[in-house]
């Protein structure tokens, strides 16, 4: 508890103080941060060199590095953004984010059964849940262990007409989102455990993906939005809204859900492939195996 305790004032003293100076300075400062955290967190920069080098074997290793470096980098802009979210709230975000193809969301929103956002963690995908514009979206999250930190990341969240959904036991609680026509995103890009998830190609190899969206889609008839938050300089994020995707039954449960999995997947590799800097190659996607 103590600790917890010490954790949350380090990290609000922290954020006070970065939002000192200007911001195009704290973001120049967090991503020099972020690079030293390359250097020094010899486990993470491994993961994401060894996931890079997998991914993208034609790659020279010189840019591969590159690469890596600048995923550590962007974490840092998270941080500057998120701390300037926390000072200045619907302000900021006026200012920061842009969008485009919200009329594929307008479209879906219209048919009544709410829709649900497919998405990943690339670019600033903390922005991303906050900017529903118009319309209420419920972000799905993992509590936190440090309740204390789970206040302000909580308070950061649901700043621009936003919700939060926990991750345990949110099945209840995301059809009665949809029920009220609003948006739920979830984040379906990382690794999932052998009981929960389904395998589809990702990058050429087999990795654990969780099937909710397709699940939830084929049980509500909700359309599927894949959306990014996608940086785009320092301090301005677009929030690209894709085609809704309709989940239409074959007859055979399983075969859908698997291949309405991949779907979505592809498209999340896709839009890596487009800005490979900005996703969280750190994490062990590969993990669980075939």
């Amino acid at each position: 508890m103590i600790f917890d305790w010490i954790q949350y004032a380090v990290l609000l003293s922290f954020i006070r103080f970065i939002n000192i100076f200007p911001f195009k300075i704290s973001v120049q400062v967090l991503r020099g941060m972020g690079l030293l955290l390359y250097l020094f967190d010899s486990r993470h920069r491994k993961t994401a060199l060894s996931n890079l080098r997998a991914s993208f074997p034609e790659k020279h290793d010189t840019e591969i590095t590159g690469v890596a470096k600048d995923v550590f980098k962007n974490i840092g802009s998270i941080v500057a953004e998120m701390a300037r979210v926390l000072k200045d709230g619907n302000k900021w975000l006026e200012k920061a984010v842009i969008y485009e193809g919200m009329e594929n969301l307008t479209g879906a929103i219209k048919k009544g059964n709410g829709a649900l956002i497919m998405t990943g963690h690339i670019g600033n995908w903390e922005i991303g849940a906050l900017a529903g514009k118009d319309y209420k979206l419920n972000f799905v999250v993992r509590t936190l262990d440090n309740r204390f930190l789970n206040k302000i990341i909580y308070k950061i969240r649901t700043t621009f007409n936003s919700g939060v959904i926990e991750k345990k036991n949110a099945v209840r609680e995301i059809l009665r989102c949809l029920k009220r026509n609003e948006l739920v995103a979830i984040l379906m890009d990382q690794n999932t455990s052998r009981d929960e998830g389904v395998f589809v190609d990702f990058f050429g190899r087999k990795a654990c993906t969780t099937p909710v969206i397709a699940t939830l889609a084929m049980r509500t008839g909700a359309p599927v939005l894949p959306i990014f938050a996608i940086r785009e300089g320092t301090g301005k994020i677009k929030i690209i809204v894709g085609e809704a995707i309709e989940v239409i039954p074959s007859g055979d449960y399983q075969e859908d859900i698997e291949r309405y999995t991949a779907v979505f997947t592809g498209i999340i590799e896709s839009v890596i492939r487009k800005y490979p800097d900005q996703w969280l190659w750190l994490h062990r996607r590969w993990k669980t195996k075939p």
